[in-house]
């Protein structure tokens, strides 16, 4: 169980954030902030100090969750996120349907695939990274389990489909269980090399799955829930963040 120090807003009459560091005391005077921890005094709002997020010797990540729900009745296929701010953040999108505690879709972009463009970041939204998802074009069935030789070689019944397949794509079984990575192939004797040994027992169902990220389904959801952490010891200003979307037509 985690322990935060929370703090009270006297405009909003809430609790907007939660903070990692643990103060023995914390309290303002002459417009700056102090706290104490082992019978020691910190200022907290000193500008001169270039390290930022950094509490009691200990270096934290600061993190925002956010939901985006416009239009809450429809499925939205998330497309950018844009943020504006100093700097770009990593970001975590997640979908959800009907299902709030888990998400069918989810993506990560990290702050150096941002793009700045007249003092904003812009990123696309990669696709889909959760493992399980056979409904895009990233997975393709390759064909029936014939027999393994030298225990990494996959004999199979049928042609390699080599409109489909490509070196480092993953192999799983029809049971969705990943026997390795393709390091190689030859269409002669209808065999994939993968880097892992396996005991695969013939007449298996085999397909192949590319990188989900790339080749994935779009991330959709009614809700999108929105993760920005920022890993830098430099100063951070977020002054927005949002997402271009369009309603799902199945």
């Amino acid at each position: 169980m985690s322990t935060f120090t929370i703090s009270y807003s006297e405009s909003v009459k809430g609790f907007p954030s939660f903070y990692s560091y643990l103060p023995d005391w914390m309290g303002g005077m002459n417009n700056s902030f102090y706290s104490v921890k082992d019978g020691q005094l910190y200022i907290h709002d000193d500008s001169s100090n270039a390290i930022r997020n950094n509490f009691y010797g200990v270096q934290y990540t600061s993190a925002l969750n956010t939901i985006f729900n416009k239009a809450p009745s429809d499925i939205k296929v998330a497309k950018v996120i844009n943020i504006e701010g100093n700097k770009a953040l990593d970001v975590t999108i997640k979908g959800y349907l009907n299902n709030e505690t888990s998400s069918i879709t989810e993506s990560t972009v990290t702050a150096a695939e941002f793009l700045n463009k007249e003092g904003k970041w812009h990123a696309y939204i990669r696709r889909n990274e959760l493992t399980g998802d056979l409904t895009a074009k990233s997975a393709y069935g390759i064909g029936t389990l014939v027999g393994v030789t030298a225990s990494t070689s996959l004999v199979m019944n049928t042609d390699i489909p080599l409109s489909l397949l490509s070196i480092g794509d993953s192999i799983y079984n029809s049971s969705e269980t990943l026997l390795g990575v393709i390091v190689s192939y030859n269409t002669t004797t209808k065999t994939i090399i993968i880097d892992t040994p396996v005991t695969e027992s013939a007449g298996t169902f085999i397909y192949g799955l590319k990188d989900g990220r790339v080749e994935g389904s779009e991330i959709r959801g009614y809700n999108l829930e929105v993760d920005l952490v920022d890993n830098t010891t430099s100063r951070t200003e977020l002054y927005a963040a949002s997402i271009g979307a369009f309603k799902s037509s199945p």
